[in-house]
Protein backbone atom coordinates (compact mmCIF):
# COMPACT_ATOMS: atom_id res chain seq x y z
CA UNK A 1 0.00 0.00 0.00
CA UNK A 2 2.66 2.36 0.88
CA UNK A 3 4.69 2.03 -2.22
CA UNK A 4 1.61 2.15 -4.37
CA UNK A 5 0.72 6.03 -2.89
CA UNK A 6 4.00 7.03 -3.27
CA UNK A 7 4.02 5.62 -6.65
CA UNK A 8 0.95 7.73 -7.22
CA UNK A 9 2.41 10.34 -5.44
CA UNK A 10 5.22 10.31 -7.76
CA UNK A 11 3.04 10.00 -11.15
CA UNK A 12 1.38 12.97 -10.19
CA UNK A 13 3.76 15.06 -9.53
CA UNK A 14 5.59 14.56 -12.53
CA UNK A 15 3.56 16.61 -14.47
CA UNK A 16 4.38 19.58 -12.73
CA UNK A 17 7.24 18.48 -10.39
CA UNK A 18 11.05 17.65 -9.68
CA UNK A 19 12.78 16.18 -7.10
CA UNK A 20 13.43 12.96 -5.42
CA UNK A 21 11.85 10.96 -2.78
CA UNK A 22 13.71 9.39 0.10
CA UNK A 23 12.98 7.07 3.28
CA UNK A 24 13.83 7.63 6.35
CA UNK A 25 13.45 5.82 9.73
CA UNK A 26 11.01 3.81 7.74
CA UNK A 27 8.85 6.43 6.84
CA UNK A 28 8.67 8.30 3.62
CA UNK A 29 9.60 11.86 3.17
CA UNK A 30 8.74 13.55 0.21
CA UNK A 31 11.44 16.34 -0.74
CA UNK A 32 9.78 17.29 -4.19
CA UNK A 33 8.49 20.72 -4.77
CA UNK A 34 6.01 22.08 -7.22
CA UNK A 35 7.17 24.31 -9.92
CA UNK A 36 3.42 25.71 -10.70
CA UNK A 37 2.99 26.51 -7.34
CA UNK A 38 4.71 27.57 -4.01
CA UNK A 39 5.92 25.35 -1.56
CA UNK A 40 3.88 24.96 1.49
CA UNK A 41 3.03 23.42 4.66
CA UNK A 42 0.01 21.40 3.84
CA UNK A 43 -2.27 20.42 6.25
CA UNK A 44 -0.99 17.46 8.41
CA UNK A 45 -4.20 14.53 8.64
CA UNK A 46 -1.67 12.63 10.75
CA UNK A 47 -1.64 15.21 13.77
CA UNK A 48 -4.69 17.83 13.22
CA UNK A 49 -7.60 15.37 12.92
CA UNK A 50 -9.03 14.54 16.12
CA UNK A 51 -9.36 11.32 17.43
CA UNK A 52 -13.26 12.10 18.26
CA UNK A 53 -13.74 13.48 14.76
CA UNK A 54 -12.08 9.81 13.45
CA UNK A 55 -14.66 8.02 15.80
CA UNK A 56 -17.83 10.06 15.00
CA UNK A 57 -17.19 9.19 11.13
CA UNK A 58 -17.11 6.11 11.37
CA UNK A 59 -13.31 5.25 11.90
CA UNK A 60 -11.00 3.49 14.40
CA UNK A 61 -8.61 5.99 15.17
CA UNK A 62 -6.35 3.36 17.36
CA UNK A 63 -5.18 1.91 13.80
CA UNK A 64 -3.96 4.87 12.32
CA UNK A 65 -1.22 4.17 9.70
CA UNK A 66 1.32 7.10 8.62
CA UNK A 67 1.87 6.59 5.56
CA UNK A 68 3.93 9.75 4.50
CA UNK A 69 4.38 12.84 7.01
CA UNK A 70 7.72 14.62 6.60
CA UNK A 71 9.42 14.69 10.30
CA UNK A 72 9.11 19.02 9.79
CA UNK A 73 8.90 21.61 7.16
CA UNK A 74 7.19 21.95 3.64
CA UNK A 75 6.64 18.76 1.88
CA UNK A 76 3.87 18.29 -1.20
CA UNK A 77 2.35 15.40 0.37
CA UNK A 78 1.19 14.18 4.06
CA UNK A 79 -1.06 11.12 4.43
CA UNK A 80 -2.51 8.81 6.69
CA UNK A 81 -4.98 5.95 6.94
CA UNK A 82 -7.97 4.49 9.58
CA UNK A 83 -9.61 1.52 9.54
CA UNK A 84 -13.28 1.07 10.21
CA UNK A 85 -14.32 -0.63 13.45
CA UNK A 86 -15.22 -3.92 11.32
CA UNK A 87 -11.96 -3.64 9.25
CA UNK A 88 -13.76 -4.00 6.11
CA UNK A 89 -12.27 -0.78 4.59
CA UNK A 90 -9.19 1.40 5.47
CA UNK A 91 -9.53 4.71 4.85
CA UNK A 92 -6.61 7.34 3.57
CA UNK A 93 -6.30 11.26 4.07
CA UNK A 94 -3.88 12.57 1.71
CA UNK A 95 -3.04 16.42 1.90
CA UNK A 96 -1.38 17.69 -0.94
CA UNK A 97 0.02 20.76 -2.55
CA UNK A 98 -0.38 19.20 -6.19
CA UNK A 99 -3.95 20.35 -7.72
CA UNK A 100 -7.14 18.85 -9.68
CA UNK A 101 -5.37 19.31 -12.51
CA UNK A 102 -2.39 17.27 -12.18
CA UNK A 103 -4.68 14.29 -10.76
CA UNK A 104 -6.49 14.63 -13.97
CA UNK A 105 -3.13 14.77 -15.71
CA UNK A 106 -2.23 11.33 -14.47
CA UNK A 107 -1.71 8.88 -16.32
CA UNK A 108 -2.25 6.24 -13.58
CA UNK A 109 -5.99 7.18 -12.95
CA UNK A 110 -8.60 5.73 -14.73
CA UNK A 111 -12.53 6.37 -14.63
CA UNK A 112 -12.03 10.00 -13.72
CA UNK A 113 -15.27 11.99 -12.92
CA UNK A 114 -16.45 15.39 -12.14
CA UNK A 115 -18.20 15.82 -8.90
CA UNK A 116 -18.32 17.97 -5.63
CA UNK A 117 -17.45 17.90 -2.16
CA UNK A 118 -19.68 20.26 0.23
CA UNK A 119 -18.92 23.31 -1.96
CA UNK A 120 -15.86 22.36 -3.39
CA UNK A 121 -14.92 21.23 -7.35
CA UNK A 122 -14.01 17.68 -6.59
CA UNK A 123 -13.04 14.35 -9.25
CA UNK A 124 -13.45 10.66 -8.50
CA UNK A 125 -11.19 8.48 -10.04
CA UNK A 126 -8.99 4.87 -9.56
CA UNK A 127 -5.98 3.79 -9.80
CA UNK A 128 -5.47 1.63 -13.27
CA UNK A 129 -2.92 -0.76 -11.43
CA UNK A 130 -5.23 -1.64 -8.52
CA UNK A 131 -8.04 -4.57 -8.57
CA UNK A 132 -10.88 -3.06 -10.12
CA UNK A 133 -13.78 -2.11 -7.41
CA UNK A 134 -11.32 -2.57 -4.34
CA UNK A 135 -10.41 1.10 -4.03
CA UNK A 136 -11.63 4.75 -5.35
CA UNK A 137 -9.97 8.42 -4.77
CA UNK A 138 -12.16 11.66 -4.03
CA UNK A 139 -10.40 14.55 -4.81
CA UNK A 140 -11.26 17.86 -3.95
CA UNK A 141 -9.34 21.38 -4.04
CA UNK A 142 -7.74 23.05 -1.13
CA UNK A 143 -6.19 26.86 -1.10
CA UNK A 144 -2.47 24.22 -0.31
CA UNK A 145 -3.67 22.03 -3.57
CA UNK A 146 -6.16 19.22 -2.53
CA UNK A 147 -7.57 16.53 -0.15
CA UNK A 148 -7.82 12.86 -1.66
CA UNK A 149 -9.79 10.63 0.75
CA UNK A 150 -9.09 6.91 -0.47
CA UNK A 151 -11.59 3.83 0.18
CA UNK A 152 -9.78 0.73 -0.11
CA UNK A 153 -11.69 -3.13 0.72
CA UNK A 154 -9.88 -5.39 2.36
CA UNK A 155 -11.25 -8.69 1.54
CA UNK A 156 -13.52 -9.60 -1.75
CA UNK A 157 -16.30 -11.14 0.21
CA UNK A 158 -16.72 -8.14 2.06
CA UNK A 159 -17.44 -5.75 -0.50
CA UNK A 160 -21.18 -4.93 0.11
CA UNK A 161 -21.19 -1.94 -1.79
CA UNK A 162 -19.46 0.54 -4.11
CA UNK A 163 -16.54 1.89 -3.11
CA UNK A 164 -16.10 5.05 -4.18
CA UNK A 165 -19.95 5.98 -2.24
CA UNK A 166 -17.80 4.97 0.65
CA UNK A 167 -14.85 7.63 -0.50
CA UNK A 168 -17.52 10.19 -1.51
CA UNK A 169 -19.03 9.43 1.98
CA UNK A 170 -15.82 9.56 4.17
CA UNK A 171 -14.71 13.07 1.93
CA UNK A 172 -18.36 14.60 2.44
CA UNK A 173 -17.47 13.89 6.43
CA UNK A 174 -13.89 15.12 6.18
CA UNK A 175 -14.58 17.93 3.98
CA UNK A 176 -15.79 20.53 6.48
CA UNK A 177 -13.00 19.65 8.72
CA UNK A 178 -10.23 20.31 6.46
CA UNK A 179 -9.01 23.88 5.32
CA UNK A 180 -10.40 25.74 2.58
Amino acid sequence: MRTAVLIRATLVAAAAVTGCTSSTGGTATDTTTSTTTAVVEVFNPCTELSDQLLTEIGLDASTERVVTDAPEGATSWRVCAWRQPDNLVRVTVMSTSHTLDDARANDNLIDIVDTTVGPRAAIQSKDKDEIPGKSCYTSFEAEQGMFEIKATWFEEDGWTREICEISAEYAAAFEPHLPK
